[in-house]
Order: C-alpha cells, then sequence, then structure tokens
C-alpha cells in the first residue's frame, strides 16, 4: 500500500509539473502577444503621423524629408521586433514552416493545410530514462484534448489568412 502511495505522489508530482510547464508557455507566449499589440498600436500611429506629414508636404509641393524617413525607420523597426516575437511564440510552441509555401504549421499536422504538402518527419526526442512507459500513459490520460482559449487565440492569429481561403474555397463550389 505504501508503495503505491508513493508512485502514486510521484505521478502526480511529475503531471503537476508538466502542467505548470504549459501554464508558463501559455504565460510566456501571451506576454508575447502582448508586446506584439503595443507595437501594433504604435506602428498604426506612427503610420498615422506619416500620411499626415506626407500629405502636408504634398500639399506644400515639397519633397519628403528626415521626419518622414525617421517615421519609417521607427516602423521597420517595430516590424523586425514584431517578426522576432512571432519567431519566438513559433519556438515556444514548436511549430515550424511549411516546405513548399512557407507557412507555419503546428506540431502534430500530417499536412500543409494551406498548400496540402505532406509535412516532414519530425524527429521526437526519446523520453528520459527516468520516465516509464506507466509515467507517459498517466501523462496521455491526464491530457484534456480539447484547445484551450489560448490555444485558440494562438490558432486565431496563426489562421488570419484562412477566411479569406475559405471564402475563396466557398465561391468557387458556388
Amino acid at each position: 500500500m505504501r508503495s503505491f502511495l508513493e508512485d502514486l505522489g510521484k505521478r502526480l508530482g511529475e503531471t503537476a509539473e508538466t502542467v505548470t510547464n504549459k501554464a508558463g508557455e501559455a504565460v510566456e507566449i501571451q506576454k508575447l502577444k502582448n508586446q506584439i499589440r503595443s507595437l501594433e498600436r504604435e506602428n498604426d500611429n506612427d503610420l498615422a503621423e506619416l500620411g499626415l506629414a506626407v500629405y502636408d508636404q504634398f500639399k506644400d509641393g515639397a519633397e519628403l524629408g528626415e521626419e518622414a524617413a525617421g517615421l519609417c525607420e521607427a516602423i521597420q523597426s517595430r516590424e523586425e521586433s514584431i517578426a522576432e516575437y512571432l519567431q519566438k511564440i513559433s519556438d515556444i510552441k514548436g511549430d515550424y514552416e511549411c516546405e513548399e509555401c512557407g507557412k507555419t504549421l503546428g506540431k502534430g499536422m500530417a499536412y500543409c493545410p494551406y498548400c496540402g504538402a505532406k509535412a516532414p518527419e519530425i524527429v521526437v526526442e526519446e523520453p528520459k530514462e527516468a520516465e516509464t512507459a506507466e509515467e507517459t500513459t498517466v501523462e496521455e490520460a491526464t491530457v484534456d484534448e480539447t484547445p484551450t482559449a489560448e490555444e485558440e487565440a494562438a490558432e486565431t492569429v496563426e489562421n488570419e489568412d484562412a477566411p479569406a481561403e475559405a471564402a475563396e474555397e466557398e465561391a468557387k463550389t458556388e
């Protein structure tokens, strides 16, 4: 009985650690997404200022100057930061790029939903020696298959092109 309880306690501890790691990843992804949104808002403000500056210069008949160039450089810098944050999110989630079309694919996808290409085989690391088949079974049994709100939000961000593509396909079938 004591061995059973010790084994159960060990399994519960490992499962709790796995859940904690997943929660930490979700928090990190949300932080990165918040930074992306902040940078995008700043870009929107600068684009509006750029538009006004360019239009004012256009109205006055002058050529574009340092003000427009400075705003463009700030926008470009933030776009590079956004790309870095998106890459960090993909790295955390274990996503990879389709070899055919270059779109981001989620971990475990067999085919690209954008171009239909077969996804490359991903080498999965062997479990650590401390893990046993029973522990893996316990973890698999406790994982909820339904996506969390964070995962659904991430899929929404990843699939920005999907609604347009779906609309095109629907128009073709009609």
